[in-house]
């Protein structure tokens, strides 16, 4: 019996060795990576030192989020390193999202799977640490800025550390929103308008409260008369119906949901919202028709007539010989 139960023990702990040995094999070559990002982040993993990036080739093999990746690549990062390179989407939205599955590097010629790699990560932006007041006064911080608020919060006045504005509005079971904002200036309306002088206050999440709010915005000079523009969901440059209060120096806007702004001293002209700039000018005075592509038609039409008629002429010249 004790002989029996001495095998039994043996095999045992035999047994527990192979798991650990077995398991150190799948970690060396299925490494996880799980740390949490932001998105529009990029992923970076170095690469093994005897790996050579310029002849691997990716395959995704990912299960979930995918949609959060905007692309997944292998070669040099901007170190010049050999990397596997995960780069996330930008967006501004409340929720987490899990991105999990592997990702194989295989030579390009052979095929051969070289490596795999796992993920199991999160993807989120932080959420601020709030109180139970009724009464809440936020300075916003774009490193935490998702807000998911109590019962107990009743009203909300959110300020910033670099633009003299502010917004007031109710809350009643609001939704979380994500406050994430920029005063980076939008380059084709400052090309279109290099006589105004412009500020700038966008809320990437373009987030939306179950009440009025007050979007109030202290300019610089108060001398000058000021407008407040809105760049609206189809990318257009519209007046809001803010309100210039010249004593105070203020724009008052009411609104629900906060978007991407324009203060100007002057009227602006009108122009696609775009950071790609004013775009090229090709020389020629003829527009296509974007919907049908009539030009091209019309274009195409003529030489099929061009080349028609010669064949008809060829035929002709043949007959008379």
């Amino acid at each position: 019996m004790k002989k029996t139960l001495a095998v039994l023990m043996m095999a045992a702990a035999v047994a527990v060795t192979s798991l650990t040995a077995f398991a150190e094999e799948t970690e060396n070559q299925n490494d996880k990576y799980t740390q949490e990002n932001t998105p529009g982040q990029s992923v970076e993993i170095l690469l093994d030192e005897e790996m050579d990036a310029s002849v691997l080739k990716v395959t995704n093999k990912l299960t979930s989020g995918k949609d959060a990746v905007e692309s997944v690549t292998v070669g040099k990062n901007d170190e010049g390193k050999d990397a596997l390179i995960l780069q996330l989407k930008e967006n501004y939205g409340t929720k987490a999202v899990n991105v999990a599955g592997d990702i194989q590097l295989k030579h390009k010629n052979t095929n051969a799977l070289v490596k795999t790699y796992s993920f199991d990560f999160t993807v989120q932006w932080k959420k601020a640490e709030i109180g139970a007041d009724a009464e809440l006064e936020i300075v916003l911080n774009n490193d935490a800025p998702v807000y998911d608020f109590a019962s107990t919060n009743k009203n909300v006045t959110f300020s910033f550390s670099d633009v003299d504005a502010y917004y007031n509005v109710r809350l009643e079971d609001q939704a979380d929103v994500n406050m994430h904002y920029t005063t980076k200036a939008i380059k084709s309306i400052v090309q279109a308008n290099e006589d105004a002088d412009l500020s700038f206050l966008q809320f990437n999440g373009n987030p939306a409260f179950d009440f009025n709010g007050t979007l109030v915005y202290n300019v610089s000079d108060m001398d000058k008369t000021w407008y407040l523009y809105e760049v609206n969901s189809e990318e257009k440059l519209v007046k809001t119906k803010a309100e210039y209060d010249k004593e105070e120096g203020t724009l008052t806007l009411k609104t629900k949901t906060l978007g991407s702004y324009v203060i100007s001293d002057k009227e602006l002209k009108a122009v696609a919202a775009s950071d790609n700039g004013a775009g090229d000018s090709s020389g020629s005075d003829k527009e296509e028709n974007p919907a049908t592509g009539s030009v091209d038609f019309v274009n195409v039409a003529v030489a099929l007539s061009v080349v028609s008629l010669a064949a008809a002429g060829a035929v002709a010249m043949k007959k008379a010989k």
